[in-house]
């Protein structure tokens, strides 16, 4: 039986293993997205019989469930159909990619499936970010020229713990100046200083780029399978290029061999950030899809 806790911090050592069974490339699937983003969705976590679950709270969606990971599909399914079962609620999933799409609804036939554009993920080549190479990048490559003409005395570097307190001044100055009201971006710039404070716990990737040693930008971001994602990125806007150089510079310096793709995640329906992320041309956009099952308990183990 089920039994979820609220995640925190803490359960991300003992938890990292059950991420090794993901065979999506969505960023929703990694311990970076998961464990940043689990007091906004309110996430909370179960194991059960080896298999990891977890359920999240998405404005709009209510209680929502991710796929699991480990063991066998099936299981996992009549599991959380006998927790909604008991609780006299329906199944909801999300997100669900695209290619898991038709082995969830073989389970659950009579469920409802439905696409939201603005949370699909932007999936490049690992060589097209590294170095813009060819006619349709020649923009991107054209900004990446004019910060190495105007800004010759430049370095960019993995970050190091004696980097930290550089970099989470550089994000409050990042945030004071560029700050939103959206509540996402408060807990962007909270959960990023958690990143920071605890950049052992996290063991993400990080790289920081500077001009004249000035701290100008810096990206954070983790390799799950074939894919490196970029979950966290600040740059100083007054450079120009910065954004494009970043980009680029943490592509050469972490996607290494075995690496064959990029994810950005994804646009949030902002326009200019669509605008931004079509602009280095992905080689697809990672569908999701939630689906909903309105009567949970034919699907459900017998008691």
């Amino acid at each position: 039986m089920l039994n979820f806790q609220p995640l925190q911090l803490e359960d991300l050592p003992k938890l990292r293993a059950f991420f090794s069974y993901s065979g999506s490339r969505i960023c929703d699937t990694t311990p970076g997205t998961i464990f940043i983003w689990r007091d906004m969705y309110q996430t909370a976590w179960a194991v059960y019989d080896g298999s990891l679950y977890f359920k999240v709270v998405y404005p709009g969606l209510g209680e929502t469930f991710t796929l699991p990971l480990g063991g066998g599909r099936p299981e996992h399914f009549r599991e959380i159909a006998g927790y909604c079962c008991r609780r006299n609620m329906p199944i909801s999933f999300y997100p669900v990619p695209k290619d898991e799409l038709e082995r969830l609804q073989q389970f659950f036939p009579n469920s409802a499936a439905i696409a939201e554009r603005d949370s699909f993920d932007y999936l490049y080549r690992a060589e097209d970010l590294k170095y813009f190479r060819g006619k349709k990048l020649s923009g991107q490559r054209n900004h990446v020229n004019k910060f190495l003409k105007t800004y010759g005395n430049w370095t960019f570097r993995p970050i190091t713990p004696e980097d930290i307190p550089a970099v989470k001044a550089f994000l409050d100055q990042y945030a004071q100046r560029w700050g939103k009201s959206a509540a996402s971006f408060s807990e962007d710039i909270a959960k990023t200083h958690e990143v920071l404070d605890n950049h052992a716990t996290y063991d993400l990737l990080g790289g920081m780029l500077l001009v004249e040693d000035q701290l100008v930008g810096f990206s954070l971001g983790e390799v799950v399978g074939d894919t490196l994602f970029t979950h966290i990125e600040k740059a100083d806007r007054d450079y120009e290029g910065c954004y494009q150089m970043l980009v680029a510079q943490f592509a050469q310096q972490f996607a290494r061999e075995g690496v064959a793709f990029i994810n950005r995640e994804d646009d949030t329906g902002d326009a200019g950030l669509r605008t931004s992320k079509l602009s280095y041309h992905p080689v697809a956009l990672l569908e999701k899809y939630t689906v909903t099952v309105e009567e949970p308990c034919g699907y459900a183990c017998p008691l």
